[in-house]
């Protein structure tokens, strides 16, 4: 039994040191740490998802608006050959 509180007693200050360390680097979080965190991550991903939806709208757009240019383009250049041809002839 000694023989335990000696060992005890030795590594005190050692087991003291560490256990600061964890208290003032926050190694261990604690539950209200965590929900907090967890809320703001959730809040985060509401804001981003929407605005990941609006981009992916406006992408969208876009690209149907380029393939309504490139059909039109399409129809002029059919257009304008017909014509040069019309003119050759």
């Amino acid at each position: 039994m000694e023989n335990n509180y000696k060992e005890l007693i030795e590594f005190a200050p050692i087991i003291v040191v560490m256990l600061m360390f964890f208290w003032q680097n926050n190694v261990f979080v604690k539950p209200e740490q965590l929900e907090k965190k967890h809320r703001e991550i959730l809040d985060d991903m509401k804001k981003n998802y929407v605005e990941v939806n609006a981009y992916k709208e406006f992408q969208n757009h876009i690209y149907s608006k380029l393939d309504e240019l490139n059909e039109n383009m399409d129809e002029l250049k059919t257009m304008l050959m017909k014509r040069r041809k019309g003119d050759e002839g």
